[in-house]
């Protein structure tokens, strides 16, 4: 069998399903939780897998699948599993026997030896703790599991959880079936930065349609449960297509269209109705009612209706929801798109019935809105944004420090790009570093410590030449942190990390709509700020600055500058700390504003220190009016 970390989406999906199908036929629960073990072995490449079950007096753990043993039955609070349970938690371990938790009794009953180990506990839908997936012995080549085979796991025990608990077998299948439909939805559209909520909405929206065209309960219902799987072709479109910023050239767009046919080739298989209903959604939710659409230019009511719902489903909440290369149409735009291609791109009856039912529509998106959507800047004409991963100015639980996400590939510094990005980091093709201090660059150590294994390219640290030579002489230097220039990547085709200098104010381009000029700013170290411009406008990001005199002018001759982000880390009555360490206060940050001559600035601020967060707020309220400052906080959009 191949190793499961060798496996790419489309095959782990196939895995999933191949046992799902093999549980639907049984009746007995030891059976059906033999197969879901089997399923958790061969999603982390383990040499057993158990499941074990909480007693219904919570006072032992039972398993009757334990490859390779017979029954076992221990105390709840017996051994590393017993750990897990009791204390809710899951556990990966290199060396069991290295553990004071692990109980050798039943590898002393049975002879085996164990050496790694993984559990992770099952709760009901009380949030109850009823028992543990528990997975041993890695069969890779270093023998431990990491937080990938977690992830896969965790797929088995949601399943293998709602198995357990529920005495009503093939309902209970059907639901956990709808769930994994749900959930591989959500990891299509994750990958191309849209959120659960998108598939959550469409859902949503698709059932409602398809109870106003006349179709029976049970058939609408079917339709929530697969319209997730809409762009679960998605998967295997490469990032570098997918998150591309900006319009696809020709090649891009031949990729970028193929996903709905992969789609339709992971799921058309099938056998189950939720499965054969998503083969059709996503094979032809992209196909037009003038046969203008692919894959196969089908039109008017060859197209399936399940497509030609959920087309305007998706359409509808994709031009309502901010994506990485644009920003949320409002709604008058986008009800004027549906009148205007009407019986052109959408079935006509359909749409009809899309604004007979506009204020339930309306509420559903309501419902299930995104977390930034209630960040959405008042400026309905401005289409360009980043979004701020970090915007404080230090670490404190709930609280990242400096990071801006500008596109796929490229970020301003390194705050807080782990816990936002996660493995999406390694695919970065440039960090573009303000400063060398700690809060702007301290996950640069990290993301190579966590996703060594996906990186397939170096990352690029652009910044000044001091900067560059202060990373790499006082940072990761093999002292402090690995020196990362000269460590090779898993396939040794050049090193992890690479450093290249910029000049001030010489313009870089980041793609044919993008690019990307420093300018000088007043620190205690040798630092920068960054201009980044979209199509025709820009924003200004100053990083940590004192004196703003070269801010203020380049803002008063460069009117494409729509937004500014200053900082502002100190309450005013810390005014000495301040000026010490080169921040800047509200009542600072008022002087300093006087020679703007421009009103016409969106002004942002941030890294705030966030035990003076509410102080400042209230200053900058009172003492900034004139600029009615926004104060940035992790996750926000910031418009230009």
């Amino acid at each position: 069998m191949k190793h499961a970390r060798a496996l790419d989406a489309t095959e782990i999906l196939e895995l999933v399903f191949i046992h799902l199908t093999e549980v639907s036929s049984l009746r007995n629960r030891d059976d059906i939780i033999s197969v879901l073990a089997e399923m958790g072995r061969a999603l982390t490449s383990s040499d057993r897998c158990t499941v074990w079950v909480v007693s219904e007096d919570k006072k032992k753990l039972w398993t009757k699948v334990a490859q390779g043993t017979g029954a076992i039955e221990v105390d709840i609070n017996s051994g590393i599993v017993g750990a897990a349970i009791t204390n809710e938690e899951k556990i990966i371990i290199e060396d069991v026997y290295s553990d004071d938790r692990f109980n050798s009794s039943i590898d002393k009953q049975t002879g085996y030896r164990t050496k790694s180990m993984m559990v992770i506990p099952m709760f009901d839908k009380d949030d109850e703790v009823i028992g543990a997936f528990q997975v041993i012995n890695h069969r890779g080549a270093k023998g431990s599991f990491d937080k990938a085979d977690m992830q896969r796991l965790m797929l088995a025990s949601t399943y293998a959880a709602e198995t357990v608990e529920s005495g009503r077998l093939m309902q209970e299948i059907e639901d956990t079936q709808r769930e994994v439909v749900f959930t591989m939805g959500a990891v299509g559209e994750s990958r191309s930065k849209e959120t659960g909520n998108h598939v959550k909405r469409v859902a949503e929206y698709s059932k409602l349609l398809a109870l106003a065209y006349g179709l029976p309960k049970e058939e609408a219902e079917l339709l929530k449960q697969a319209s997730p799987m809409h762009d679960i072709g998605k998967v295997a479109i490469p990032d570098s297509v997918l998150n591309k910023p900006g319009r696809f050239n020709a090649k891009e767009r031949k990729i970028m269209d193929t996903h709905a046919e992969l789609g339709y080739k992971m799921t058309n298989q099938s056998e189950r109705p939720i499965l054969k209903a998503a083969s059709i959604v996503s094979h032809e939710h992209h196909e037009r009612w003038d046969g203008k659409g692919y894959p196969r230019q089908l039109s008017g009511e060859d197209i399936h209706i399940y497509g030609r719902i959920t087309a305007i489903a998706d359409v509808f909440d994709a031009l309502g929801s901010d994506r990485v290369y644009k920003k949320a149409w409002n709604d008058e735009k986008i009800l004027k798109l549906f009148r205007e291609e009407r019986a052109k791109q959408f079935d006509p009856k359909l749409v009809d019935l899309l604004f007979e039912n506009i204020d339930k529509i309306f509420a559903i998106r309501e419902t299930f809105k995104d977390e930034f959507e209630e960040d959405k800047d008042k400026d309905k004409d401005s289409g360009n944004f980043i979004r701020a991963l970090g915007a404080f100015g230090t670490k404190a639980e709930g609280f990242g420090t400096s990071s801006f996400f500008l596109n796929s590939k490229n970020v301003i510094d390194a705050g807080n790009l782990l816990t936002t990005l996660q493995e999406q980091s390694v695919a970065l093709d440039a960090i573009w570093i303000t400063h060398s201090h700690l809060d702007h660059i301290c996950d640069i150590a990290y993301i190579i410590d966590n996703y060594f294994d996906a990186m397939k390219k170096p990352i690029t640290l652009r910044g000044l030449p001091q900067t560059l030579d202060a990373i790499q002489k006082h940072f990761l230097n093999d002292i402090i942190w690995p020196d990362f220039s000269k460590i090779k990547l898993p396939d040794g085709s050049d090193v992890c990390i690479k450093y290249s200098p910029i000049e001030l104010n010489k313009e870089y381009t980041l793609s044919n709509t993008e690019s990307i000029k420093a300018f000088k700013t007043d620190h205690t170290v040798p630092s920068c700020g960054y201009i980044y411009k979209k199509d025709a406008t820009s924003i200004l990001i100053t990083a940590d600055t004192y004196n703003t005199d070269n801010i203020i002018n380049i803002l008063n001759n460069d009117l494409s500058i729509k937004s500014m982000v200053i900082e502002c880390s100190f309450p005013s009555h810390l005014d000495t700390l301040a000026k010490a360490s080169k921040h800047l206060t509200p009542e600072l940050l008022v002087q300093r504003l006087e020679n703007l001559k421009r009103d016409d600035v969106k002004m942002y601020i941030n890294h705030v220190k966030p035990s003076f967060l509410e102080e400042i707020k209230e200053e900058l309220a009172a003492k900034c009016k004139k600029w009615e400052p926004e104060v940035v906080e992790d996750g926000h959009s910031l418009h230009f």
